[in-house]
């Protein structure tokens, strides 16, 4: 995927960080510096304006697309995440990004542009945050990346996993977070499931936030295209003991369908977070 001397792009699509994580991305572009890739950052990356944004949708929109069409950029990555990843959506064009396919990365609110990319583009993503390089896992995290990028084909399958239903599954995968992803819905972005496994986690929201959730995808008309689910990690409700409920609910909204359904805890928004490819199939 990407080899030493290689240039990589850092943008901010969603949230502007603050100015007080500089120094964690500094951090970062050191690291990444000695993995032997040079590093170009996006002018949209930190809060301008006293406003949580790094720039207007149109400025983000087009910083992206000044990293889709450098050549010297193989592969892009977003270190935000927040709420406002959508307002770019219309900005960015796709037949230049399609022209121009790398890498991107992204997780959280990201998962908006993950799929849209897939959807508008059939360009493959990443559901990852580089910032975990410099986390609390930092030194695990950065021997997983140097693997991860030393791939020409990353779309192995790095994380554990157990069945809550069925014991096999294949499909291209599609989703993220559940809350970002739904924002898609209604729209022209939001990718075709029939035949994917759908992967969903979530940051936020106690049980009855995601079952309502749950019952929207639902309501869409989406669950009974799905071949699966994939769980990751859904951080405030497990830290309030709701798994076991939170199962059982996606167990009830999907028994008319009987569908596999797999968990995983190295997927999501925690700190031992793994990489799972958005718009290409995996089997389990």
């Amino acid at each position: 995927m990407l080899n030493p001397g290689d240039t990589i792009g850092i943008i901010a699509c969603s949230d502007g960080r603050p100015l007080s994580m500089k120094s964690k991305i500094d951090m970062l572009t050191r690291v990444l510096t000695g993995f032997g890739l040079s590093v170009l950052q996006a002018d949209t990356i930190y809060q301008k304006n006293n406003t949580l944004f790094s720039g207007s949708p149109k400025e983000r929109g087009r910083a992206l697309m000044e990293l889709f069409t450098n050549p010297k950029v193989k592969a892009i990555f977003d270190i935000s995440g927040g709420d406002s990843a959508n307002l770019v959506l219309p900005e960015l064009d796709y037949q230049q990004i399609k022209q121009n396919p790398k890498p991107f990365f992204g997780h959280s609110d990201l998962s908006v542009i993950l799929n849209t990319l897939y959807t508008k583009a059939d360009l493959p993503t990443y559901h990852y945050q580089i910032l975990h390089l410099v986390g609390t896992n930092a030194e695990e995290q950065q021997e997983r990346f140097q693997n991860l990028i030393t791939q020409n084909h990353p779309n192995n399958l790095t994380f554990d996993y157990h069945w809550i239903r069925g014991q096999q599954m294949g499909g291209v995968v599609i989703g993220g977070n559940i809350r970002c992803f739904l924002k898609l819905a209604g729209t022209t972005y939001l990718p075709n499931p029939a035949g994917k496994i759908l992967f969903l986690e979530s940051l936020g929201g106690d049980v009855n936030r995601v079952a309502s959730l749950l019952a929207q995808l639902d309501q869409i008309g989406y669950l009974n295209q799905c071949t699966g689910i994939l769980l990751g990690t859904f951080t405030e409700l497990e830290k309030k003991n709701e798994l076991v409920a939170l199962t059982d609910i996606v167990k009830e909204v999907t028994n008319k369908y009987q569908m596999p359904i797999a968990k995983t805890q190295d997927l999501g928004h925690g700190p031992n977070s793994h990489c799972i490819p958005i718009g290409k199939r995996i089997e389990f």
